[in-house]
């Protein structure tokens, strides 16, 4: 399943801008493509990664090697919807039907303190050992800092491109995901492993679960025993 995805992508959703050859990701609706990207779309940099490390067929495989080149190329698209800004921040999505490469569209110049692209620094970063995705992370947590910070907290931006539309709310994903994220890309000596499937795992809201074989075995039959029981009880 996921391999027929991530073809159907590559064969339909991604995409090169002009005039420097940015790679993003569209939106399809229907048979109609839309040259936007959602910063939410950024977590696939991380997720591409990991497919192409964990790939059946080997890293040195065609698939694995184009995953994590794209993965590399989304990645940094990623890190230029924050750098082409006035405070460094990226918006809701962008738009790359321009001439020059990427615009900031008016029903999407907010921005509510997203982790998907400091996501993708972290696994690139942890799986390919470039430097660059924590000096991306770096800069991306200076104008959080700087832009952002509140009497008591953080807080979204009006407008990316005004420094001071900050509001006085803080969405909670921010603390639980934004900000993990960030500290564990700075964190070299942290034992977290996403490529072990069976110590650590990482859920969709950046939790992670430390799970050894014995505590995993253990809750897998304490559950098909409590199935058993509900089933033999009706």
């Amino acid at each position: 399943m996921w391999d027929k995805a991530v073809d159907g992508a590559h064969g339909h959703l991604v995409r090169k801008t002009k005039p420097n050859g940015l790679t993003f990701l569209a939106d399809r609706i229907a048979h109609l493509i839309v040259p936007k990207m959602d910063h939410l779309a950024c977590f696939m940099g991380g997720a591409l990664a990991l497919g192409a490390y964990t790939d059946p067929k080997g890293m040195d495989s065609d698939r694995a090697r184009r995953d994590l080149r794209t993965a590399r190329a989304l990645t940094y698209t990623c890190y230029q919807m924050y750098a082409r800004t006035n405070t460094g921040i990226a918006p809701e999505f962008t738009d790359f039907d321009g001439k020059d490469d990427m615009q900031v569209p008016g029903n999407a110049k907010f921005y509510i303190l997203r982790p998907e692209a400091v996501e993708a620094f972290y696994y690139l970063n942890k799986l390919t050992g470039d430097p660059i995705c924590r000096e991306w992370g770096w800069e991306v947590f200076q104008s959080i800092e700087k832009y952002c910070k509140t009497q008591y907290g953080y807080g979204p931006l009006k407008d990316v491109n005004n420094p001071h539309s900050v509001e006085d709310r803080m969405e909670s994903f921010f603390m639980a995901e934004t900000l993990k994220y960030l500290y564990l890309l700075f964190d070299p000596d942290s034992e977290i492993d996403p490529l072990n499937k069976i110590r650590d795992i990482c859920t969709i809201r950046s939790h992670f679960l430390f799970l050894t074989l014995f505590y995993s075995a253990f809750f897998c039959a304490n559950l098909i025993s409590r199935m058993i029981s509900f089933l033999v009880m009706r």
